[in-house]
């Protein structure tokens, strides 16, 4: 196979993995969507009950007995229950999408470097000036892919680390709220 062949078949390969990196994109958004739905549903049915209750009192006391029997708390947690969902899918797909980038980089590196040998191979006597400007170009090209992977790989791990925090923060978000509800009630 010749440079050019080479140099094809790598973008044809990278079109593919374009291509599979967009349906990833695609299953994450739809499963964010299916996510809010499923958290919609609950909240409508949530108030609706609360509703039911309100309406159903009595009195004054059966009225604030409702409000406050009305789970509070369990609001809390689904909040924290979405947003651990959440970053799930999100950290999720992050690390498809980066694995798919680093994989078509090492892919495109291999096919370069490939294609520089057996351009080599087929140069004229007398032209090692432009085999070793072309390994140069080529040693440049390595260090430039794999200073894009190094930042890839950093850039995936402040991802995740934003994740867990975001995570974090909303779990003592709702603890806090939880705390605060629970105070007030008694």
């Amino acid at each position: 196979m010749n440079a050019t062949e080479q140099i094809q078949a790598a973008q044809k390969a990278e079109l593919e993995s374009i291509a599979n990196m967009v349906e990833k994109t695609m299953n994450a958004f739809a499963r964010l969507a299916q996510l809010n739905l499923q958290t919609l549903r609950e909240a409508t049915q949530d108030a609706a009950e609360a509703m039911r209750a309100a309406l159903s009192a009595r009195d004054v006391q059966e009225l604030m007995s409702a409000q406050t029997d009305n789970p509070i708390q369990a609001h809390s947690q689904k909040a924290f229950a979405y947003a651990q969902q959440f970053a799930e899918i999100a950290a999720s797909t992050q690390a498809e999408l980066a694995g798919a980038l680093s994989e078509g980089m090492t892919r495109m590196q291999q096919a370069l470097h490939d294609a520089m040998q057996s351009s080599t191979h087929n140069l004229p006597m007398g032209s090692e000036g432009a085999a070793a400007l072309m390994q140069s170009a080529m040693n440049f090209t390595t260090q430039a892919v794999e200073a894009m992977q190094k930042t890839q790989s950093q850039s995936t791990k402040m991802v995740t680390d934003n994740v867990q925090h975001l995570t974090q923060t909303a779990t003592k978000g709702a603890r806090q709220a939880a705390q605060s509800r629970k105070r007030r009630a008694s």
